[in-house]
C-alpha cells in the first residue's frame, strides 16, 4: 500500500508542479506589432442541437453584440432538432443579418463547424454554443487579439462561479492553469462554448472526431498562437449537472482517439507536446492510482484501526459526492473526488470494451452530448 500511495502523491505533485514549468518560457507579445487595425467584421456561427429553451435568449443577445461591428453576420446552424427549435428559427428567416442552415439529418458538430465556416463570408470568425450565458461585449473582447498576426484563435474563460454562484475549485485551477499557457503562447485547447478563429487558420474537422474544440486548437498549434481572455466570461450550469458518466466517458474516448491522430502530434513542437501530455494525459493517470489506494486502505483495515478510519472518510466522501443537487450538501472538493471517481470508471470501462475487447464506441455515440468545452 506505501508503494501505491507513494506513487500516487508523485503523480499528484508532477501534476501540481506543471504551472511552475510553464512559468519559465515566456512569448513575443502581439502588441509589439504596429499599424494595427481593428476588427470591424465578423461571423457568428451559432451551434444549435435539441436547445430549444436557450435559443431565443441566445440569439437576442447575439445581434445585441453583433450591433457593435460595422459588417457582421449571425450563422446558426440547426443539426436536425427534434425539440421544436425550428418554431423559433422559422420567426428570423427573413432578418438580413441572419443566415440559417438547416441539416436534413443529425450529422454532429464537427459537421456543423465545417458547414458554417463554408458559409461565413468574414476573416474572423466566433464559434457559439447555446446553452452558457456569456458576459457583455464579450464578442468585442474576444475578436480582438485576432488583429495580431501570430494570433490563430482566441478562447473565452468558463466561470469558476456558475450560474447560481457556485464555486467550482476544478474550473478556477483550471483557468489557472490555461492563463499561464496563455501567457507562454501555447493556450493547448480553447473552451468550447465560446472562442473566435481566423478562417485562414481553420482545418476541416473529421466528422468522427469527438473533441472538436482540441482537435482544432491542435491543428492552428502547429503556426499560430491561442490566447485565453479571462475577460470573456462564460457561464455554465452547475458543475454537479455536468459531470456525469457520459461526459467521462467522451472525454477520455476524445483524449485516446487524438492519440491515435498521428500527424496532429507530429506537428507540434517539443514544448507544445510536453504541454499535451503534462496537461492533458498525464492526469489521467491518477483516478486509477487514487482507486488502488482506496482498496488497499479496504484491504489493510483488517490490520488496523487507522485504516478502517481512513478506509471510511474515503467512503463518506465518494457517496457524498454523488449525492442530487436538492441535498444542497456542498463542499470544496465534491466535484472533483466525483470527477476522479467517474474519469476511474469511464477508464475501466474503455480498457475492458475498446482496448481487450476490440469494440470501439461509434463516434455517433457521441454525437448528442453538447459541445460545452472541455472538463479539462
Amino acid at each position: 500500500m506505501i508503494t501505491i500511495f507513494l506513487i500516487t502523491i508523485v503523480l499528484i505533485l508532477l501534476y501540481l508542479a506543471y504551472p511552475f514549468w510553464l512559468s519559465a518560457y515566456s512569448r513575443s507579445e502581439p502588441g509589439n506589432e504596429k499599424g494595427i487595425n481593428e476588427i470591424t467584421s465578423v461571423s457568428v456561427i451559432l451551434l444549435s442541437y435539441n436547445g430549444k429553451e436557450y435559443l431565443k435568449e441566445k440569439i437576442d443577445f447575439l445581434v445585441e453584440e453583433l450591433s457593435c461591428f460595422q459588417n457582421y453576420e449571425l450563422i446558426i446552424v440547426d443539426d436536425n432538432s427534434t425539440d421544436g427549435s425550428w418554431e423559433i428559427l422559422d420567426t428570423i428567416q427573413e432578418t438580413p443579418e441572419i443566415k440559417i442552415l438547416s441539416k436534413p439529418e443529425h450529422k454532429g458538430i464537427p459537421h456543423s463547424m465545417n458547414m458554417g465556416v463554408n458559409n461565413a463570408k468574414y476573416e474572423n470568425i466566433v464559434f457559439c454554443d447555446q446553452r452558457q450565458k456569456l458576459a457583455h461585449n464579450i464578442l468585442l473582447r474576444v475578436v480582438d487579439s485576432l488583429k495580431y498576426q501570430n494570433v490563430g484563435a482566441v478562447s473565452g474563460c468558463i466561470s469558476h462561479l456558475d450560474n447560481s454562484k457556485n464555486y467550482s475549485f476544478i474550473r478556477k485551477h483550471e483557468n489557472f492553469i490555461k492563463a499561464i499557457e496563455s501567457r507562454a503562447g501555447s493556450l493547448i485547447g480553447v473552451y468550447g462554448p465560446l472562442y473566435a478563429i481566423k478562417k485562414s487558420c481553420y482545418s476541416v474537422i473529421p466528422e468522427y472526431i469527438i473533441l472538436d474544440d482540441l482537435y482544432l486548437s491542435l491543428r492552428i498549434l502547429k503556426t499560430k498562437q491561442i490566447e485565453l481572455r479571462e475577460d470573456c466570461q462564460i457561464i455554465d450550469e452547475n458543475s454537479s449537472i455536468l459531470y456525469d458518466y457520459k461526459r467521462a466517458r467522451r472525454y477520455l474516448s476524445g483524449f485516446l482517439q487524438i492519440m491515435k491522430e498521428k500527424t496532429i502530434i507530429s506537428d507540434l513542437n517539443n514544448q507544445q507536446k510536453v504541454m499535451l501530455m503534462w496537461h492533458k494525459y498525464l492526469r489521467l493517470l491518477i483516478p486509477f492510482f487514487l482507486f488502488l489506494c482506496y482498496i488497499s486502505s479496504g484491504i489493510m483495515m483488517l490490520y488496523g484501526i487507522e485504516y478502517m478510519i481512513l478506509f471510511s472518510i474515503l467512503t463518506i466522501l465518494g457517496v457524498l459526492s454523488f449525492l442530487p443537487i436538492r441535498y444542497r450538501i456542498h463542499f470544496r472538493l465534491k466535484n472533483l473526488i466525483r470527477l476522479n471517481i467517474l474519469y476511474f470508471i469511464a477508464l475501466s470501462d474503455i480498457m475492458i470494451n475498446d482496448i481487450l475487447f476490440h469494440r470501439p464506441a461509434a463516434a455517433n455515440h457521441f454525437m448528442n452530448m453538447p459541445g460545452a468545452g472541455n472538463v479539462n
